[in-house]
């Protein structure tokens, strides 16, 4: 009989499920298929190395087809009739390997009817190998192993069970599968590098692919499944590290508005640093040092652990007051540099506790309700339902940015900087390294000083030496105000007066020779008490009320007790100004004030916001005011304690001072409690050129302050002194006195450059309002409502 020429067929699957067998295909005439034969190595060899793709695809697909094998004569399909062979299994060696390439005289089969069809890969033994099969033993990796046979994968069974197990056959079984492995690894190291995989030899040890071939047993699926758990982890740690790098390369346009509305993270230099003098000389007898206060970290990041990765987000403050403060210290010496002055600067970030605290809490947890102005705690509703939970008190556990004062006796020395905030804690910063030595509450220098809220800004006596301050100890039906007093003759300080009233916000106070006023602004808690209790944001429970008239109460610091009380018009103040005590013929006190009708003020001060300049957010404009309080002493004999009966309360005299908007104002510290001309403050430029814009509420460009201001309160028709560069958003000026003349002096100021994004120490003439000088700090000071005191 005469024999049939055909060829073997292999047949592989790799990693993504596609069978990749290489499949001579012999014409059904008997013709020899040498040309087809070698079609498929040829394609390999021939095309380029951008046709790898579509020639790995062409192989594959045709090596999917079924497989005929015909002669004249005969073929070594089965019969019409017969039983289909079971399909052989594979140990790593395709079954088709192992089947006999070409027939011999012994083989007798019938012909094959013209009519039928050819036979299917399992009818003849060929099985795909799944990802079942050991990874030792995979084609794609080459070896002695991909080319031999054994057991039950190297025969077939014909149906009619006969077996074909010659020599010759054997070995041209297992050259043609040797070929074949040698012809497949370069397909398909072709068809990785065309789709920008790396060949599995060219792997890095280390590297991660998407294409790599798993190494265990895959029998287990306990240890398959944790490889490929490790896997995907790996895969998304570096996609992760790849978004930080890029993010740290590119900057958004919302960072860079960011960055440019001067609100973001400030970095702290504990270290003197001396300043770069930019514009101008040193100011001539200029001595001591400014300490500033005001927000220092905006934002906390912390870490969220996901199901595969680990993602960072962050915690942001929403009213610029709840920011965690920064201190900084410029301290001027004439006599440094070899006589001709030198200016040092030094920060530090004195709420390190707190703000990991709110890290490993993913926010903030209110220790005592009311303890943030305007921000979201973001802490879930159950929290509420549980105790608060009370933290050990350490030198950087509490936010204390919203005052600062100097040689406040406490613990035993006056010679410290206090910073304070609206809760009743006072930190203890070394006024030489700024390092916090402790943070105490009110309680614990007095156990009679208990309290909710407090004014952050206090009031000093220079001539008696007292430090005084307002405390507010909420209630469920009643608040207890109590004015304290501390001084070094008195350490554990005195309680001065107590009266009741409703709740407010009070920010400061009033200080004269012989008395205390305590202005109490109309708000009201809508659910009462309780309402306080369980909320964290003092703005969410509290609302002013513009039906109901302001309260000033004026006590006696001789008699310790509430001496008369004044009500006017609704209004809301964050800052005095000046507070005048008359000669005793009238006794009367007059109070100026940057006066709002609301207060917005507080509401406005929204870091989302404040950062958003082209949103056309603005602050609004308040007045200079002056309310004056008649005839003291003859209102005190009708005043009846406890007995409060609105009608019958006198009106405070309203006088406008000046209508041009300024805040954080400052006056010469020889004038405090006498009589004054000038004021100095922030506002806003446009405002100030153009009248019509108070009116009709915020002008362009009016989102922040952004300019200086010096106005004569004696006399209106005087016009302001502005003092403003494009760009430059200053902050709170302080007046350093150069003689006894009230405008003799220094105005000491630092601005942002949001253009530039850096800050500068700014020196005026208080007089003239001239640039004396301008340096530049080591690093950008966040846009402050904060302040400042200069120590001499």
């Amino acid at each position: 009989m005469k024999d049939s020429k055909t060829q073997a067929a292999a047949g592989v699957e790799d990693t993504d499920g596609l069978s990749a067998p290489v499949s001579p295909k012999a014409d059904d005439t008997g013709q020899d298929g040498g040309d087809r034969t070698e079609q498929p190595q040829e394609r390999a060899e021939d095309d380029g190395d951008t046709e790898h793709g579509n020639q790995a695809d062409s192989i594959l697909v045709e090596g999917m087809q079924e497989i005929v094998i015909s002669d004249d004569s005969s073929s070594s399909s089965s019969s019409s009739g017969g039983q289909k062979p079971p399909p052989l299994k594979a140990t790593g060696v395709p079954a088709e390997a192992s089947y006999a390439a070409a027939g011999s005289a012994e083989q007798q089969e019938k012909p094959r009817s013209p009519g039928r069809r050819p036979l299917s890969p399992n009818a003849i033994g060929i099985v795909r190998t799944s990802s079942k099969s050991p990874a030792t033993t995979h084609p794609l990796q080459g070896g002695a192993g991909a080319g031999a046979g054994s057991g039950r994968g190297s025969a077939a069974s014909s149906p009619k069970g006969r077996s074909f197990e010659s020599a010759d056959r054997t070995a041209a079984a297992a050259a043609a599968a040797a070929a074949t492995a040698t012809l497949m690894t370069s397909i398909a190291a072709s068809t990785a590098s065309a789709v920008g995989r790396a060949p599995a030899s060219r792997l890095a040890d280390g590297e991660i692919s998407e294409s790599e071939e798993e190494e265990e047993d895959d029998d287990d699926p306990v240890l398959a499944y944790e490889e490929e758990q490790r896997r995907r982890f790996r895969l998304a740690e570096q996609r992760r590290m790849q978004k930080e790098q890029l993010a740290q390369r590119c900057v958004s346009s919302e960072e860079i508005e960011t960055m440019r509305s001067g609100l973001y993270n400030a970095r702290e230099s504990r270290n003197a640093t001396e300043l770069r003098i930019l514009n101008g000389k040193y100011p001539d007898g200029l001595r001591g040092s400014l300490f500033m206060v005001g927000p220092g970290s905006l934002d906390i990041s912390y870490n969220v652990q996901g199901e595969l990765e680990q993602s960072t987000r962050a915690f942001t403050f929403g009213n610029l007051l709840d920011a965690l403060p920064l201190v900084t210290k410029i301290t001027f010496d004439p006599n440094a540099g070899a006589g001709s002055g030198s200016i040092v600067h030094r920060s530090r970030l004195v709420a390190g506790h707190m703000a990991g605290r709110i890290q490993s809490e993913h926010g903030i947890n209110a220790r005592i309700p009311g303890s943030l102005y305007q921000s979201e705690s973001n802490q879930t509703v159950l929290t509420r339902f549980m105790p608060r939970q009370t933290y050990p008190i350490t030198a950087e556990s509490e936010s204390c940015g919203q005052g600062i004062h100097l040689f406040v006796p406490l613990q035993g020395s006056s010679q410290n900087i206090v910073c304070t905030n609206h809760t009743g804690a006072l930190q203890n910063i070394d006024p030489v390294d700024l390092r916090p030595r402790a943070t105490v509450e009110t309680r614990q220098i007095n156990g009679a000083f208990a309290c909710s809220l407090s004014t952050p800004q206090m009031q000093h006596d220079a001539d008696t030496r007292e430090h005084f301050m307002v405390l507010q100890d909420v209630g469920f039906r009643s608040t207890t105000y109590s004015v304290v007093s501390i001084s070094d003759a008195h350490p554990d300080g005195y309680v001065v007066a107590s009266f009741t009233a409703q709740p407010s916000v009070v920010h400061s106070f009033s200080l004269t020779r012989d008395y205390v006023v305590v202005p109490v602004y109309p708000y009201q808690a809508p659910v009462g008490g309780p309402g306080y209790r369980w909320s964290d944001s003092l703005l969410e429970t509290l609302e002013f009320d513009r039906t109901q008239p302001a309260v000033f109460y004026v006590v006696s610091r001789e008699y310790r007790r509430v001496h008369c009380v004044y009500r006017a018009p609704a209004f809301f103040a964050m800052h005095q100004t000046n507070a005048v005590q008359e000669p005793a013929a009238d006794d009367s006190v007059t109070i100026d004030c940057v006066a709002y009708e609301d207060d917005t003020i507080l509401r406005r001060l929204r870091i989302d916001s404040l950062r958003r300049a082209s949103a056309g957010f603005a602050i609004p404009s308040a007045q200079i005011r002056r309310y004056r309080l008649p005839r003291i002493t003859m209102e005190a004999q009708h005043y009846v304690p406890g007995s409060l009966r609105m009608a019958s309360v006198p009106h405070a005299h309203v006088l406008v001072l000046r209508n041009e908007p300024a805040e954080l104002p400052s006056v010469s510290p020889a004038f405090v409690g006498r009589p004054y001309t000038y004021l100095y403050g922030v506002s806003h430029l446009d405002r100030l050129l153009r009248r019509e814009d108070h009116l009709q509420g915020a002008g362009p460009g009016s989102t922040v302050y952004n300019c200086l201001v010096k106005l004569n309160v004696a006399d209106p028709a005087v016009p302001p002194r502005i003092w403003s560069r494009n760009h430059c958003l200053p902050s709170e000026p302080v007046f350093v006195p150069r003689s006894d003349a009230e405008d003799d002096g220094y105005l000491v100021s630092v601005f942002f450059d949001s253009m530039r994004i850096a800050s500068c120490l700014l020196v005026l003439d208080a007089a003239t309002f001239e640039e004396i000088l301008i340096a530049q700090l080591p690093s950008p000071v966040p846009l402050s409502f904060g302040h400042a005191k200069f120590a001499i």
